[in-house]
């Protein structure tokens, strides 16, 4: 049975311009209705904020939480935060879904099959889609918080990392071991992470009188794919260069652990001859040899933030805001003093 104080099914078939026992039919997933009026009707129970109770058993709430389908086995930064989302909800008294976003959905506004299945309470999205279908999820009312990223033209809830705030302290770091030419990579038009890192490491160089030398930086392009998966561009920009910094600061592990292996490929000693920083913590940045000085994300916290912030708006609504989480510097054996 379904049931809810608020909305009834005469408003779901009052929308729908339908019968009161279409709907019926329609949400009981009983025979008598089209798939496509069936999927209908979820959507509009979606959008006035319809829920399902069954009969005699407690009330079920879930949460969906769409990803870029590339990321679903991702298992070096998102793994946990996945499993803190999951945990966290389950406390709380919701199930989670997870359902990957694939190009092809994106491009022609496509929402996942679950979503003309079920009602959800809330939804949570991780990571970067694009901006057309991320407005198309915010227009269908379901209650909305993304996590690790932002999008400047839409106000929506959301949960990152304090990145400019942790990407001024380890620049900073570098700073006071005495390096002045220090070089940043990471594709920042790809991610608000990445930009906002870059933006933390120029204020930690202004505010040290420091100049940047952009023929140390790789910050435009290539895309953030490209840096993750193919040291050979990394390789092309350290043979076009004239010259080193004494340091890099790398906008994720990922990009200072192919850094450091290619430096070292062309003779170079780190952290003898360049220090290396990162930004992350994943695993592998504590294999790596040397260990990788970066900064840790407080994965398991921002899935605990992002659950809370999502119930708290389902439950009380409320104006967009964001939620800022602070890292940790994690200090190993990538870095050197040097004093001129």
């Amino acid at each position: 049975m379904y049931m809810n104080s608020k909305t009834s099914m005469q408003d779901i078939a009052d929308r729908l311009g339908i019968s009161k026992n279409a709907v019926s039919l329609a949400l009981n997933h009983k025979a008598g209705v089209s798939e496509e009026l069936r999927s209908r009707v979820f959507e509009a129970a979606n959008q006035l904020k319809y829920r399902t109770e069954p009969k005699n058993k407690k009330k079920l709430r879930h949460l969906l939480v769409l990803i870029p389908e590339y990321m679903r086995n991702d298992k070096t930064f998102y793994y946990e935060l996945f499993w803190s989302i999951e945990k966290r909800a389950k406390e709380s008294g919701y199930a989670t879904i997870i359902c990957g976003v694939t190009k092809e959905m994106e491009q022609q506004l496509i929402l996942p099959d679950l979503y003309h299945e079920m009602v959800f309470n809330g939804m949570l999205i991780i990571g970067v889609l694009e901006v057309d279908y991320v407005r198309k999820l915010f227009e269908l009312g379901t209650p909305l918080v993304t996590v690790d990223h932002y999008y400047d033209s839409l106000q929506l809830d959301a949960v990152v990392t304090a990145n400019a705030e942790e990407a001024y302290k380890i620049a900073t770091y570098l700073i006071d071991k005495g390096h002045q030419r220090i070089g940043f990579i990471g594709s920042i038009n790809r991610t608000k992470s990445f930009k906002d890192r870059w933006s933390g490491f120029q204020y930690a160089m202004s505010d040290a009188g420091l100049t940047i030398d952009m023929n140390h930086c790789i910050a435009d392009s290539p895309p953030l794919e490209v840096l993750d998966s193919n040291p050979d561009e990394l390789a092309s920009f350290l043979d076009a260069i004239t010259s080193m910094p004494t340091a890099w600061f790398c906008a994720n592990d990922r990009i200072a652990i192919s850094l450091i292996q290619i430096l070292i490929s062309k003779g170079y000693k780190v952290p003898d001859d360049i220090s290396i920083v990162g930004f992350d913590d994943i695993e592998a940045a504590e294999m790596i040899a040397p260990r990788l000085t970066t900064i840790q994300v407080q994965r398991e916290q921002l899935g605990i933030e992002a659950v809370d912030f999502l119930i708290r708006k389902i439950d009380y609504g409320g104006s967009p805001s964001k939620i800022s989480v602070y890292g940790e510097l994690i200090e190993r054996d990538s870095c050197k003093e040097i004093r001129s």
